[in-house]
């Protein structure tokens, strides 16, 4: 009798002990991320940990993220308008969920300016107001190295900013993910850019060049502390990367900014808010009825040395792609206060 006790004692704590097992191990899965922020174009990296079992993720609105899954524990998401969602990781039956915001885009207003798209001409001098469609696909034109589907190489590291970025752009820093670009990259005219880096394990996220990195080999990038930790762990310190040029994900105008000290004597103007690198920058001489390029400063400002004249001024911005707008009805505004045009570079 007593050895029968005994047998059954065991056989209840083995029980009890495996049963606590079983809580212990169920109670260390857990999904990294209660809430995330992520802006429209960029991802955020969702991982599941402590189980072996797959996981199935699913998305409570596509139309403001989506997630896919990378391997049996990630989540790879997507932000695609302004909203917000909830991700939810499925293992063994059991739901972890993640409050997803899809950050906003700043609005533009809208303005009484002409504008024109058009493709590259010798003389665009005449036209007045009208919208060209490029004929052929911009995925498909020959940029050189620069062209949409090339993708670059380099090694990515962090940075922890302390002062203004070098392309004068610090204004988009609560906009979008941010870097440091080499020098040879960012002096081909890529301050601006909108980019997609790739790291070394697959993880995208979408950043635009507001930085330069004068020590930097052709290829490498800077990330800001903040972007580098939404696909990697500062832990990381250094890694292999890819990236290649892709459109700013906006639906606004391109903006016009002139220097304060900016007269019709002496002017500096800067173009922001572009889909795509700048390549040029002309204004209309009105007394020659001809465009004049302004070179391009390391700061990201076209210089007028000699001035434009009076104004309102009428610009013309080419991208890498061939595309053109013309803006006319431009006037100077000392205030630093962005000058709205009328249309961006088509997609």
């Amino acid at each position: 009798m007593k050895k029968t006790l005994m047998t059954i004692c065991a056989f209840i704590m083995l029980m009890v002990a495996f049963s606590v097992t079983s809580i212990s191990s169920e109670a260390k899965v857990k999904l990294n991320k209660k809430t995330a922020e992520v802006k429209a174009g960029s991802t955020v990296t969702l991982k599941v940990s402590g189980t072996k079992k797959k996981v199935k993720w699913t998305t409570g609105n596509k139309k403001v993220a989506t997630v896919k899954a990378k391997g049996k524990y990630k989540g790879i998401v997507t932000g695609k308008k302004a909203g917000k969602t909830t991700i939810t990781a499925k293992v063994s039956g059991k739901k972890y969920k993640c409050k997803l915001t899809v950050a906003s885009k700043p609005a533009g207003d809208d303005t009484e300016k002409k504008s024109e798209v058009v493709e590259p001409t010798e003389d665009d001098t005449e036209k007045k107001s009208e919208v060209v469609e490029p004929a052929e696909d911009t995925a498909k034109v020959d940029a050189g190295e620069y062209s949409l589907d090339n993708v670059h190489s380099g090694k990515g590291t962090y940075y922890e900013r302390v002062s203004g970025g070098a392309a004068n752009l610090d204004e988009y820093e609560s906009i979008y993910y941010t870097v440091a670009m080499n020098n040879e990259d960012y002096m081909n005219g890529l301050a601006g850019a909108y980019i997609e880096i790739t790291d070394k394990d697959g993880d995208k996220i979408a950043v635009m060049v507001t930085d330069r990195l004068p020590e930097g080999a052709k290829g490498d990038i800077d990330l800001t502390k903040a972007t580098f930790e939404k696909i990697e762990p500062l832990s990381t310190g250094k890694m292999d990367i890819t990236w290649k040029i892709i459109p700013l994900p906006t639906n606004d105008p391109i903006q016009y900014v002139f220097k304060p000290t900016s007269t019709k004597y002496w002017a500096e103007i800067q173009v922001r808010n572009h889909r795509y690198p700048i390549a040029k920058l002309e204004y209309l001489d009105t007394v020659t009825n001809t465009y004049v390029e302004l070179p391009r400063q390391e700061y990201n400002y076209f210089t007028a040395a000699n001035g434009m004249g009076a104004g309102p001024y009428t610009f013309r911005v080419t991208d890498f792609y061939g595309h053109q707008l013309i803006d006319s009805g431009i006037e100077i505004n000392t205030t630093s206060t962005p000058v709205n045009g009328a249309a961006n570079f088509p997609y």
